[in-house]
């Protein structure tokens, strides 16, 4: 199913970057990755041509998460976009935020790939 979709990996982190694309390359999908280099925003906006999900981590070294999903969801670009959260801060209050923001699910880290999968197969199926 996921074979052709173009996922965008918003994260700071080049290893979780890497372990990522290792997981879904695997599954025919195609990648567009973001890092810190400038603020992601901007950078998503240059080079993150829109993609059928995207996942990202709450905590940035260069911009708050939830900052950005609000941002995302106020582009008329980005807005239908489901947005999955990969991130360590799982702590009620923010994923709770995150959701009322408008993100389809959320995982801790460290992930396992079936689960990973799963996650997304369920958010590209409720579009």
């Amino acid at each position: 199913m996921l074979n052709g979709k173009k996922v965008l990996i918003v994260e700071d982190s080049r290893t979780m970057r890497l372990q990522l694309k290792m997981m879904l390359k695997q599954e025919g999908v195609e990648l567009v990755e973001v890092g810190n280099e400038w603020g992601m925003f901007s950078r998503i906006d240059e080079y993150g041509s829109v993609a059928d999900l995207i996942i990202m981590d709450l905590v940035l070294s260069s911009e708050n998460g939830l900052d950005l999903i609000r941002k995302l969801k106020s582009s008329t670009r980005y807005a239908s976009i489901p947005i999955i959260i990969l991130t360590e801060k799982a702590d009620l209050p923010t994923i709770l935020m995150a959701k009322e923001l408008g993100i389809k699910d959320y995982l801790r880290k460290p992930i396992k790939k079936a689960e990973l999968i799963s996650r997304i197969n369920n958010a590209l199926e409720t579009l």
